[in-house]
């Protein structure tokens, strides 16, 4: 199974999709800020990075995860924020909130 890295802000919606995640069997890490993220992507082996769009700093996080070559998922609730997020960073997917947990365990087509 993959090896996740949540990082958002808002605390339900993380460990929510922690919890689902972890029920498909995967294993899953949680970060709320971008320092801890960056943190973590350093010191831990991460197949995909989940990011919310609006967090702070999450650019840096984004083009950390990216750089390092890990599977890289932007997420938020705006269309517009979302997509504009996603132009500036072209290595990253984007994924509109809310999904299922299931959407993270699938590769881009």
């Amino acid at each position: 199974m993959a090896s996740f890295l949540i990082v958002d802000g808002d605390r339900n919606f993380r460990e929510a999709l922690a919890i689902a995640l972890r029920l498909d069997g995967h294993s899953v890490m949680v970060a709320e800020a971008a320092d801890d993220a960056l943190g973590r992507l350093g010191n831990d082996t991460v197949d995909c990075c989940v990011i919310d769009a609006h967090l702070w700093d999450a650019d840096v996080v984004v083009e950390a995860a990216a750089g390092a070559g890990v599977r890289t998922i932007l997420t938020g609730p705006y269309a517009d924020i979302l997509a504009c997020a996603a132009r500036r960073h072209p290595r990253a997917e984007a994924l509109a909130k809310p999904f299922p947990a299931a959407a993270l365990a699938k590769p881009a087509a």
